[in-house]
């Protein structure tokens, strides 16, 4: 009898109390390493596979993220999105990145991206304004690591990019 009370207590306060449902956190992270060496920036962006499925069914709404799914279409859709989304510049020169691929782990995609650079050069600004149209409370964290030194950054709707210094 104790149980079937407190079972209606709980399901009574559940639907009374929306503050008590589940809370989403939107967050998604990206790791960037400067490998000085080969003047590379090698990038992994790592993206909650429904709401990646869902900024991508903004394009195509039948579109699924499983294995069984149109793979090149899906890397168009991604790489279309990571471009417009994720910026990288020198002195408002945006520097070309290449999309190396994909891969799910678990509920995350981890996207693989590459910069080529002629020179490293002093400033580097990184622009994430991934989900920011479909989210309100979207948090982009950048990892950055350069010389065994890690820095990081939490971009949002109010600071949509951050510069960080290389030559020191």
């Amino acid at each position: 009898m104790q149980f079937l009370v407190l079972a209606l207590n709980f399901i009574l306060v559940w639907t009374i109390s929306p503050q008590l449902s589940i809370h989403k956190f939107y967050v998604s992270t990206t790791e960037i390493e400067l490998k000085k060496e080969s003047k590379t920036l090698q990038i992994t962006a790592k993206l909650f596979i429904d709401d990646l499925e869902l900024l991508l069914q903004q394009t195509d709404k039948s579109l699924r993220l499983d294995k069984d799914s149109n793979v090149k279409l899906i890397d168009s859709l991604l790489k279309k999105e990571l471009k417009k989304g994720f910026k990288i510049s020198t002195k408002n020169n945006f520097l070309e990145y290449t999309f190396l691929g994909k891969e799910y782990k678990n509920d995350i995609t981890f996207c693989y991206l590459e910069l080529k650079l002629e020179n490293i050069p002093e400033l580097l600004n990184i622009q994430n304004t991934l989900f920011f149209n479909i989210f309100e409370k979207q948090q982009n964290i950048i990892h950055f690591k350069s010389s065994g030194i890690r820095e990081s950054f939490l971009l949002h709707s109010n600071r949509h990019s951050v510069t960080i210094e290389l030559k020191k």
